[in-house]
């Protein structure tokens, strides 16, 4: 394609979307010039959709900002399955209401409501949705994202990242999203919605290119768009383009506001401030609110303050009037929290947070939240709080003008010390041996919360965890490095148990940046047990190798006898349990050493854990037995959860199947009473497999398909190989051979090198033994040959089991 060709192929591509921008030939000659220094980002993707496809174009960017550093941004973002409230009677619109909600009770489609900032387009889409719902229409589904289009501080929201959040409220797992590009997970979305009746309101959208992915194909779901911009590239889509306000319809916010009578009784004042206002509905609303405040102030009055601000204002700017009547109309608290709210990264907050950022008592901010609210510049969900995009800029840029550095300093740090000591609460108020845990945290200027019990302590984790994480990002841009250190080391019990890689990795890549000493040994095994958690375990051994020499360099060097328990953890995943055994031995010698008894429980239970593996099963009992004392004595609920659940699988080992249900049960009640996600995982399908022998199956894969779920949602890569291990164990007993086959060649095809080395000698013999059940010796032998040298290489005691079957088997597999 010649330069002149692709001149013309990107001006008809931004001409048909509306871009009044249409590039000379000699721009788009020179930007694929060698040697430039600067990178017009929009033509480069223009000329990527030119010469390669919309698909194409969108991943280029995508790869610009992940080497701009925006991409993490990008990718933060909250998706809703509640529609937003409106504030008030709503008020005009109603020939566009018509024209939208004039379809049948099926019949959906695309409307983009575009208008300047401001004008009332995401009150117009949440009154469509809220009569929608009063109508059972589209009742299926709904989502509702902001897609943070024209965000100042923040870059336009990541279409991949929207589809995480809309595929995870659709019920699709963690590990499916993870490995899927763009196109795929937008795939994905529409097939999950296919036949569903959806509605999806995609607010403060950025382009066209970032709201196709999100589309449904079904004919049945309705989708609203609103934007800034008309984007005229969604050819089927039907539009709304909001103006402001006609003079009629502002007097009528006004009356509703303050009352007919005020209105009436200077008409020609309202009709000034309607006008001073550019009858910009936020600017009505916002003035309907002081109007109502101040009762000793006439209209007179108002209109005469609003022009003696006006110079200080930019006329030819709506949105810029409107937001500045706002902020100056509150009163002076309020405008320092509206500004102390803006300054702050986190998607959304509540009241504590919120008090501790204003400094003062919950019940003062409650009150003030209130007035922000009915101000309609800050929107309540729930008891969360957000900020529209265009009252942050406003608002942070009046708190750094009107508040002095030190304020805005004391502000942050004393949000930063609610957190860590909130975080810190929760994680001992949920794990008791929590408490000993990190003994030299520094003491916190700002109390924590105190929790009623571990349900309301996790609650607040799992609510705040995105938070906490963007705040150490925060933190580490202010030079705070200490509390991103000690928040990383501080949550990885909740990790441990919760899983949420992609957030742990997150919170220890920040705190790698400036984690010194003894701290970046612990960061360092955190990551290491993420990537285990992942399945990574060569990569985690790698990691662990570079906490070592961060020990040893901090004079530490007895580390690494501690971290040697991790690293028999590694080897255990990929099938060392020999070599696993002495590394949990040094890491018992650290535990007395230190006087640790949570770690020598630990230890205990891996020892357990490998002799059962290995086939020593009163060796395993014996230590799983004393493992359970320990961590009993202790509160290390952790621990217990997975002691027992050994001591059950022990048991089963050994025909004791009562006493390996008693122990599965205690395990399940107390992980679920943990909220220990990865070992409720594997309990369930142990506890599946003992159903088996009780003839119960179809409660048996009840059992495995829950385990299944939930190791999709967490990501627990080995707990999806088990279960699913389990389940095909379970079709086979149950007669149904060809559903174990098609359940494990699924499998199978599906596996990583990362993968348990264990779990997929599993899933060769459970193969084997399907195919010979199915009529099919000889595809048969092939997989036991295969199971029984990864088994003999583990030295576990399937290894004997399957070889017995290959040497002594029907002649009907003995080799030809």
């Amino acid at each position: 394609m010649t330069t002149r060709e692709l001149h013309r192929r990107v001006r008809r591509l931004r001409t048909a979307r509306g871009t009044a921008d249409l590039p000379a030939y000699n721009t788009v000659y020179r930007c694929l010039r060698p040697g430039r220094s600067r990178m017009d980002v929009e033509l480069v993707v223009d000329i990527a959709a030119a010469l390669l496809g919309m698909d194409v174009a969108a991943e280029w960017r995508q790869a610009h900002r992940v080497i701009t550093g925006k991409a993490t941004e990008a990718a933060v973002i909250g998706v809703a399955d509640q529609l937003p409230a409106g504030v008030g009677r709503f008020v005009g619109r109603q020939a566009h209401l018509r024209e939208v909600l004039a379809t049948g009770p099926d019949e959906g489609g695309v409307w983009v409501i575009s208008g300047m900032a401001g004008v009332g387009k995401t009150r117009f889409a949440s009154e469509v949705a809220r009569l929608l719902a009063e109508r059972n229409q589209f009742a299926d589904v709904r989502l509702v994202v902001d897609l943070r289009g024209f965000d100042a501080d923040r870059p336009a929201a990541d279409p991949a990242a929207v589809l995480d959040g809309f595929l995870r409220r659709l019920g699709a797992s963690g590990s499916e999203i993870g490995c899927l590009t763009l196109a795929g997970r937008s795939a994905l979305f529409r097939r999950l919605l296919d036949g569903r009746r959806a509605l999806i309101l995609l607010d403060n959208a950025a382009s066209v290119d970032q709201v196709l992915p999100l589309l449904p194909a079904t004919p049945t779901s309705m989708v609203l768009v609103t934007s800034r911009r008309r984007l005229v590239g969604l050819a089927a889509a039907g539009n709304v383009a909001l103006d402001v306000f006609t003079p009629e319809e502002s007097v009528e916010l006004l009356r509703d506001g303050i009352g007919a009578e005020r209105v009436d009784a200077e008409q020609g004042e309202a009709a000034d401030i309607v006008e001073m206002v550019g009858r910009l509905p936020l600017a009505l609303a916002l003035v309907a609110r002081r109007l109502a405040a101040s009762r000793g102030w006439t209209m007179a009055d108002h209109r005469d303050r609003l022009a003696d601000l006006r110079t200080m204002l930019r006329l030819d700017d709506g949105v810029e009037v409107a937001l500045r009547t706002s902020y100056d109309e509150l009163d002076e608290p309020d405008r320092v929290l509206l500004g102390l709210l803006a300054m702050y990264p986190g998607r959304d907050v509540d009241d504590h947070a919120a008090a501790v950022l204003a400094g003062v008592d919950v019940d003062v901010v409650r009150r003030q939240l209130d007035d922000l609210v009915a101000a309609n510049v800050v929107t309540a969900r729930g008891s969360r709080y957000e900020l529209h995009d265009l009252v942050r800029v406003f608002a942070e840029k009046r708190v750094r003008e009107d508040v002095q550095p030190r304020v805005r300093r004391a502000a942050a740090v004393r949000l930063l010390h609610f957190q860590l000591a909130t975080a810190r609460a929760a994680l001992v108020t949920c794990y008791a041996h929590e408490a000993d845990r990190w003994a030299d945290l520094p003491g916190s200027e700002v109390p924590g919360l105190v929790f009623d019990g571990a349900d309301e302590a996790m609650t607040w984790l799992d609510t705040e965890r995105v938070n906490l994480v963007v705040a150490s990002g925060w933190a580490l841009a202010e030079g705070r490095d200490e509390h991103v250190t000690w928040l990383a080391c501080v949550l990885t019990s909740y990790f441990e148990a919760r899983v949420h890689v992609s957030d742990a990795l997150a919170l220890y890549w920040n705190a790698m940046r400036v984690a010194s000493g003894v701290a970046r040994g612990h960061v360092l095994n955190g990551l290491a047990m993420t990537h285990w958690q992942m399945g990574q375990a060569t990569e985690s051994l790698v990691i662990l190798e570079e906490a070592i020499r961060a020990f040893s360099a901090a004079g530490e060097s007895g580390y690494a006898n501690y971290l040697s328990g991790n690293v028999g953890l590694l080897l255990t995943s990929l099938g060392d349990y020999r070599a696993a055994l002495p590394c949990f031995r040094r890491a018992m010698e650290f535990a007395a050493a230190k006087n640790n008894e949570s770690f020598r429980g630990r230890q205990l239970c891996n020892i357990g854990l490998a002799e059962l593996r290995l086939g020593n099963y009163p060796a395993a009992v014996d230590n799983l037995t004393r493992a359970l004392a320990v961590t009993r004595s202790i509160g290390d609920h952790l621990c217990e959860c997975r002691a027992l659940d050994g001591l059950g699988t022990a048991f089963w080992r050994m025909g004791k199947d009562t006493e390996a249900r008693a122990r599965y049960e205690q395990s399940l009640a107390l992980a679920r009473q943990t909220h220990n996600r990865a070992d409720e995982c594997k309990v369930l399908s142990h506890l599946g497999v003992l159903l088996v022998a009780e003839g119960r199956f179809d409660e048996a894969l009840a059992h495995h398909r829950q385990a299944i779920d939930l190791a999709d949602r967490i990501g627990s890569r080995e707990g999806l190989l088990a279960a699913t291990n389990d389940m095909a164990v379970t079709l086979l007993a149950a007669g149904k051979a060809s559903d174990a086959v098609r359940c494990l060649r699924q499998l199978i095809d599906s596996v990583t090198a990362v993968d348990s080395r264990y779990e997929l000698a599993r899933a060769q013999n459970g193969l084997a033994d399907a195919l010979f059940a199915a009529g099919d010796p000889v595809a048969a032998r092939t997989h036991w040959q295969s199971a029984h040298a990864a088994y003999t290489e583990m030295g576990v005691p399937e290894a004997a089991e399957v070889g017995e079957r290959l040497v002594s088997g029907p002649a009907s597999i003995s080799d030809a």
